[in-house]
C-alpha cells in the first residue's frame, strides 16, 4: 500500500507535464520494453534477462532523482503520460507485447515509485510473464498476479473486464411466428412490425389453449423430450449454489460504508465460508479471498480504512485450528492424481496466517504422496516470508524427520532472522539438520566460524570437516588460539583428526604458533606423556609448519630433517616433499 501522498501524486492532472517530463518518460518506456523484450524471450535468470532489469532499474533511479514516480496510461496499441503519447505500437503487432497483455487484462494505468526496488521489478516482470500468452488451461491473469504480490512501489488500476467477454443477445433474430395450423391455407403469423402495428390500434384476438381449433399434438410431449425435463429436474435438486451466495455476499461488502454493517456480512460470509470448507468446495472460496484482498489493496480508500483490520481478523478467524483441521484432513487424503483440488487448495492457503504453518508441518510427515507434499511445502515458504516464528517452532517438533523434510525449504530463507534460525539448527538433534545448516551458514558467511567452532567436537566427522574447512579459508588469530587450545585438549583424538586440525592451524595460523610446534615436532619425547610426542602429532606440527610457509617455519623444518633422531627425521620428510613439490609446481 501506498501513503496517502503517494495516492494523490498518483493523480495529478494529465496537463501537468513539461516537454522535459515527456521526453523523460519517452524514454524510461523505451527502456521498459526492451527490459520485456530480453527477459520474455531468455529463460528466468538468464544473464542477458538479470541485465536488461538492472539496466532498467538503473534508469528509473536517474528518473526519480527529477520525478516523485512514473505514471504510464495504457490504451489499446500506445502508453500515455498524461494525453501525451510516449510510445505507440502497430495494430499487428504481437499479442505478446508488453502493451497488448497489460490492455488486454484490463489495465487502465501503471504507476511506479520512486525506491523501487529490484525484487518488485523482478516480481513484475514474472507474472507478466506468466500470464503473457492466454491459454484455457492458464490460471488467473496479471491482476490477480500483481495483487497478489501486494507490491509497494508498483501501483495500478484495472478494470474488470468479464462482461465484455460476453456475447450480446440479438432479441430480433428471435423467431416470434406462431406455428401453423394444418389447415392448407393458413399464414404465418405477422413478425414484429405487424405486431407493432397491431398495437396501435388493431385489435389483437387472442386464443385460449383449451380452444379445441389447437392441435393436441402441439401439446404433446415426446419420450426424448420426458426424459430431457427429469435431468434438468434433477440438475436444478442438486445444484450448488455456494459460489453464487458467495459473489453476493462480496456485492453487498463492497456496498457497505458503515463500519458495523461490514463486519456484520462478514461475520456471515465468515460462517459460509466455514460451511464451505466442511463440504471441502475449496474451489468457491478462491473468487471471495481474492475480491477481499482487492478490497484491502488495490480498492482500498482512506476514509474506509476501518474495513483493514476487519479483513484480517477473518482470515485469522478462518486460520483457527477447529476451523483450518478441515483443510488439514483434506491434505491428508489427497493424493498425486487429485491435480485440481491441489491447484485449488495451493492458491487459497496462501491467503490464511502464517500461524497455519504450525498445522500443516506434520501433514508433510503424513502425506507419502510428493506433489501433495511440494504443493504443501510450497505455501509454508510462502507464509513464512510474512512471519517465521511457526517455522522456526516447528524445529523442535518431537519427530526429528519434519526438520529434515523442511531442509530444501530453510535453504531458501534470507535475512537475519533466518540466520539466526539456522544457528538454531547447527544444534538440532539430527545431524541432517545439523550439517545443513553449519554448510548454509559458512555459505552465506565465512564469519560464522567464530560462532560454529564448537562444532569441531561434533559426532559427526562430515561437520567437523565442514568447521575446518571453514578456520582454513581466513587467517585469523582469534582461531589460531582455539584451535591451538583444541589440539591441546584433545591429543588422544583420532589419527585424521587431529592431522586435518594441524593443517588447518597452518592455513589460518600465523608465526605465533611456531615455538608450539617447533616444540612439538623436536621434542625427543619427554612430553610423551600428555600425548603431544606421538607420532601424528610431530608429522602434523610439521604439515603445519610447511603450510605457514615463513623463514621462522622453515627454519624450523630444516632443523628437523638433520635431526639425530630418526622420529623427528621421519615425522619432517613427508611435509618436507609436500613444500617441495609444491614449489615445484608454483615455477611450473
Amino acid at each position: 500500500m501506498k501513503d496517502s501522498a503517494t495516492k494523490q501524486n498518483t493523480h495529478l492532472p494529465e496537463n501537468s507535464f513539461s516537454d522535459n517530463d515527456i521526453a523523460a518518460a519517452r524514454n524510461l518506456a523505451n527502456l521498459l520494453l526492451l527490459a520485456w523484450k530480453n527477459y520474455s524471450f531468455y529463460p528466468e535468470g538468464h544473464v542477458a534477462a538479470i541485465k536488461a532489469l538492472e539496466n532498467l532499474k538503473a534508469a528509473f533511479e536517474d528518473f526519480f532523482s527529477d520525478h516523485s514516480f512514473l505514471r504510464l496510461t495504457i490504451e489499446k496499441n500506445r502508453f500515455l503520460l498524461g494525453t501525451a503519447v510516449v510510445h505507440e505500437i502497430f495494430q499487428d503487432a504481437p499479442s505478446d507485447h508488453l502493451i497488448s497483455i497489460l490492455f488486454r487484462d484490463g489495465i487502465q494505468w501503471l504507476a511506479f515509485h520512486r525506491d523501487l526496488p529490484m525484487d518488485e521489478l523482478v516480481y513484475f516482470f514474472s507474472t507478466l510473464n506468466r500470464y503473457r500468452m492466454l491459454a484455457e488451461e492458464t490460471e488467473g491473469d496479471i491482476v490477480t498476479g500483481l495483487t497478489d504480490g501486494c507490491l509497494d512501489k508498483i501501483d495500478f488500476k484495472a478494470v474488470d473486464i468479464f462482461w465484455d467477454k460476453l456475447p450480446l443477445l440479438d432479441f430480433e433474430t428471435l423467431d416470434t411466428r406462431l406455428p401453423q395450423t394444418e389447415e392448407p391455407d393458413s399464414q404465418a403469423a405477422p413478425g414484429p412490425a405487424a405486431a407493432i402495428e397491431r398495437a396501435e390500434g388493431v385489435e389483437i384476438q387472442a386464443k385460449s389453449i383449451a380452444d379445441p381449433a389447437i392441435s393436441e399434438n402441439l401439446w404433446k410431449i415426446s419420450d426424448a423430450e420426458q426424459e430431457k425435463l427429469q435431468e434438468m429436474v434433477r440438475e436444478e435438486e442438486h445444484w450448488n449454489n455456494t459460489e453464487d451466495v458467495l459473489d453476493v455476499l462480496m456485492v453487498i461488502l463492497r456496498s457497505q460504508t458503515d463500519r458495523y454493517s461490514f463486519s456484520s456480512v462478514l461475520d456471515f460470509t465468515r460462517e459460509e465460508v466455514v460451511d464451505t470448507i466442511q463440504h471441502g468446495e475449496f474451489s468457491s472460496l478462491l473468487n471471495l479471498f481474492q475480491a477481499l484482498y482487492h478490497l484491502l489493496y488495490r480498492d482500498a480508500v482512506t476514509e474506509l480504512e476501518w474495513r483493514r483490520p476487519l479483513i484480517e481478523r477473518f482470515f485469522q478467524d478462518l486460520s483457527q485450528p477447529e476451523k483450518f483441521d478441515h483443510i488439514t484432513a483434506k491434505l491428508v487424503m489427497l493424493h498425486d492424481d487429485d491435480t485440481e483440488e491441489i491447484k485449488a487448495l495451493r492458491q487459497i492457503l496462501l491467503y490464511f496466517s502464517p500461524s497455519t504453518i504450525l498445522l500443516l508441518g506434520p501433514v508433510v510427515l503424513k502425506t507419502e504422496f510428493p506433489l501433495v507434499r511440494k504443493m504443501i511445502m510450497e505455501v509454508i515458504e510462502y507464509l513464512s516470508l510474512k512471519d517465521m516464528s511457526p517455522l522456526e517452532v516447528l524445529l523442535d517438533h518431537p519427530d526429528q524427520k519434519l526438520a529434515e523434510i523442511l531442509l530444501p525449504l530453510f535453504g531458501r530463507l534470507r535475512g537475519e532472522r533466518s540466520t539466526r534460525i539456522f544457528f538454531k539448527m547447527s544444534e538440532h538433534d539430527s545431524e541432517k539438520v545439523r550439517d545443513e545448516a553449519v554448510r548454509i551458514l559458512l555459505n552465506r558467511d565465512h564469519q560464522s566460524i567464530m560462532k560454529l567452532f564448537p562444532l569441531i567436537n561434533d559426532p559427526s566427522l562430515k561437520i567437523r570437516r565442514h568447521i575446518l574447512a571453514g578456520i582454513a579459508f581466513q587467517k585469523s588469530s582469534v582461531l589460531e588460539n582455539q584451535l591451538l587450545k583444541h589440539i591441546t585438549e584433545n591429543a588422544e583424538q583420532n589419527k585424521e583428526h587431529v592431522l586435518a586440525c594441524y593443517e588447518a592451524l597452518g592455513h589460518c595460523g600465523s608465526d605465533k604458533s611456531i615455538p608450539y610446534l617447533r616444540k612439538v615436532l623436536l621434542a625427543s619425547g619427554w612430553n610423551s606423556f600428555f600425548g603431544l610426542g606421538k607420532a601424528v602429532h610431530r608429522k602434523g606440527a610439521a604439515t603445519a609448519l610447511a603450510l605457514l610457509n615463513s623463514p621462522q617455519a622453515e627454519d624450523t623444518l630444516l632443523k628437523a630433517s638433520k635431526s639425530r633422531f630418526k622420529v623427528i627425521r621421519e615425522a619432517a620428510r613427508p611435509a618436507a616433499l609436500r613444500k617441495a613439490a609444491s614449489g615445484e609446481a608454483g615455477n611450473g
